[in-house]
């Protein structure tokens, strides 16, 4: 099979001591079906708030929403609008509403996704590229001198989906009714901590929520940005309240959980409230699902109370609909992909097979952009340190080894092999534009020394080999490690194909055990894994998302799973981490307790001088692109972008002005 077949210093450093939000500078919002062209405005006066304010009379809808204000299903647009409406700049023009942007996902989970990567709901975002923050559901905010206090204002007038009022009071529920629940939050989220200690949170007024911190915080607004500040933004107390025991009887709530093949109420809590599974859930998105599983493909229709429009008056999004399809894995996606199903997508998009879409761009009507990666590697490689077999855990938990099994990959083979001659050896690291970027932590141990992979493994006295040549463990047993990954983002098979040969040349056996992505996030959340494989996050500000830096996140920290449980939970679970993992956290922990810019650099660069001494995590390449397929016949999508989940990609670049030129 050849390589081009299908196979098996732009850094955000914002000031947490911001007075008020700056305007969004936002580039801003058609398929198979045809586009009726938008009518034209004229272009509104700026507001004080720096935003277009709007007469009513002046804003403008889609013919499928004029058509249901006429049958008297919705009122008419300038009562479904806020006050205020955000107003969007399209990246190159207005455009012209109609079409269905059709997609593919691996899974029925990957629309459950569209929440935060389509939709980028929360009080604040990131630009394009992550080196600013602006106002989104939140007009403007103010910060305390003193860093412990966050006040945002809401934008007057929005609605949820369903035309109910939105208000502060829908994130009081969040706060007092979920995150104080324990049974829907066993514990509370450690963004929102300091020093250990719960932020609180009152709402002053309808339009107004206010974070209060016992110490201060000092990049709470760069993790309101990210993808931690979406879900406070999904709880319709109008609705929700139904499904909640503070509101309900708990008793008559199980026996309704359990008529719906639930055994507790809160896990029928999380159904209702799941956009994907439940269709009447109320949102803020800029499309609502229509249809969903087990139907496909999944469809989702544009909300009518939408609350952002174009410059000329037209409520976003321009887009009518957006189509999921649902496949068994990545390989066939890409090969959808490549006949010309897909209109625009970067997830699950595979870098080795960008010859095969250059190939056929004209075929498929499409063109394969190569954007940034904001992550640091699309494959972030980790031994499992929490490991219950007793000899393995001494293995992988001796530095020694993990040096030695990154000194046994070829990179460079690696590199023409999978990525066709892109990005360069690497390890997890900030990235280069990153002012947290440190050379000589990203070059740590890349070189391809086999020998000297030898030599360590040796040491450890891993000397007595079997008759195939593999180590025997202290107990006998051949040396053998299961590769476990999901075949989902990366090129994840043909990487696990190729260390098969270079961990066997230093005598240690790797067997490739390829599963569902729920079965295999099960697996490694619970550390009974050998070794896996995901993509970095964040790195051009990897405060927001220390993953493989440090045990931050039970459901991502694949290395050290069962200290970052402990760490999410305040201790209550998991197994605390000592030595050098432990003291990751302390520096962390220190570093949200300032605002001083230059302290966090200085603590960050503390936690990467662990990392080079101790090897937690490696990877193959980094500085590699993000390909994006892009049908010719879509409009308002950047030609550059930054592909990072934090960034939301693409909600970064506000789908909602993506347009189908007719």
């Amino acid at each position: 099979m050849t390589r081009r077949e299908i196979s098996r210093r732009r850094f955000l450093q914002v000031s947490a001591f911001a007075t008020a939000g700056a305007v969004l500078a936002a580039c801003g919002g058609g398929g198979d079906e045809p586009a009726a062209e938008a009518p034209a405005a004229e272009a509104p006066a700026a507001s004080d708030s720096g935003e277009a304010a709007m007469p009513a009379s002046q804003y403008n809808e889609a013919p499928m929403l004029a058509e249901m204000v006429a049958n008297g299903d919705i009122p008419p647009v300038d009562e479904r609008l806020p006050a205020n409406p955000m107003v969007i700049e399209p990246l190159d023009e207005i455009g012209q509403y109609g079409g269905t942007w059709r997609r593919i996902g691996v899974g029925p989970g990957d629309a459950g996704i569209f929440r935060y990567r389509l939709m980028y709901p929360q009080l604040v975002r990131f630009n394009m590229d992550g080196s600013d923050i602006g106002p989104n559901l939140a007009e403007s905010w103010e910060v305390s001198d003193d860093g412990t206090t966050y006040t945002f204002h809401l934008r007057e007038g929005v609605k949820w989906s369903d035309g109910a009022p939105h208000s502060s009071e829908d994130f009081m529920f969040w706060y007092e009714d979920v995150l104080g629940d324990e049974d829907l939050a066993p514990s509370f989220p450690t963004w929102l901590t300091v020093g250990g200690q719960p932020v609180v949170m009152d709402a002053p007024d309808d339009l107004t929520i206010r974070f209060t911190f016992p110490g201060a915080h000092g990049i709470f607004m760069t993790l309101m940005a990210g993808a931690n500040g979406a879900s406070m933004t999904w709880y319709p107390k109008h609705y929700m309240t139904q499904y909640h025991r503070n509101y309900e009887d708990e008793e008559e709530l199980n026996a309704q959980a359990s008529e719906n093949d639930f055994e507790f109420w809160h896990q029928y809590f999380n159904n209702r409230l799941t956009p994907r599974l439940n269709l009447d859930v109320p949102v803020l998105f800029a499309w609502r699902f229509t249809k969903i599983t087990p139907d496909v493909p999944i469809v989702l229709e544009r909300n009518p109370y939408y609350w952002k429009v174009d410059p000329a008056g037209n409520q976003l999004p321009y887009i009518d609909k957006v189509s999921t399809d649902i496949v068994e894995d990545s390989e066939v996606l890409n090969l959808r992909a490549v006949a010309g199903d897909i209109d625009m997508q970067h997830r699950h998009i595979l870098m080795e097979n960008f010859s095969l879409f250059k190939e056929n761009e004209e075929v498929g009507n499409y063109e394969i952009l190569l954007w940034k990666f904001g992550e640091t590697s699309d494959s972030v490689l980790s031994f499992n340190l929490c490991h219950p077999d007793p000899v393995l855990h001494e293995i992988f938990n001796d530095k020694r080894f993990r040096f030695a099994m990154s000194y046994a990959m070829n990179r460079d083979e690696v590199i023409e092999a999978v990525y066709l001659g892109q990005g360069e050896p690497g390890q997890p690291a900030p990235l280069a534009s990153s002012p947290f970027y440190d050379e000589s932590q990203a070059k740590n141990a890349t070189e391809y020394e086999p020998d000297l992979a030898n030599s360590l493994l040796d040491e450890m006295g891993l000397t007595d080999k079997n008759d195939d040549g593999i180590r025997l463990r202290s107990d006998g047993e051949p040396l053998s490690i299961i590769f476990n990954y999901a075949p989902v983002f990366g090129s994840w098979r043909s990487i696990g194909e190729l260390m098969q040969k270079y961990m066997g040349d230093v005598g240690v056996q790797l067997t490739l055990k390829e599963e569902a992505r729920p079965l295999w996030s099960q697996r490694v959340q619970a550390s009974e894994h050998d070794f896996t494989v995901w993509t970095g996050s964040a790195e051009f500000n990897p405060l927001i998302d220390p993953r493989h830096f440090m045990p931050f996140n039970p459901g991502s920290s694949h290395h050290a799973a069962c200290h970052a449980l402990w760490y999410n939970s305040s201790g209550a679970n998991g197994i605390e981490p000592t030595g050098d993992l432990r003291t990751t956290i302390d520096l962390y922990e220190a570093i949200k307790a300032t605002p001083d810019v230059e302290e966090h650099e200085r603590l960050f660069q503390q936690i990467l001088d662990l990392n080079k001494e101790n090897l937690w995590t490696f990877s193959m390449a980094v500085g590699l692109p993000a390909p994006v397929v892009l049908s010719k016949n879509m409009g308002n999508v950047p030609r550059e972008g930054v592909s990072s989940w934090h960034l939301q990609t693409p909600g970064s670049t506000v789908p909602e002005q993506y347009y189908f030129k007719s």
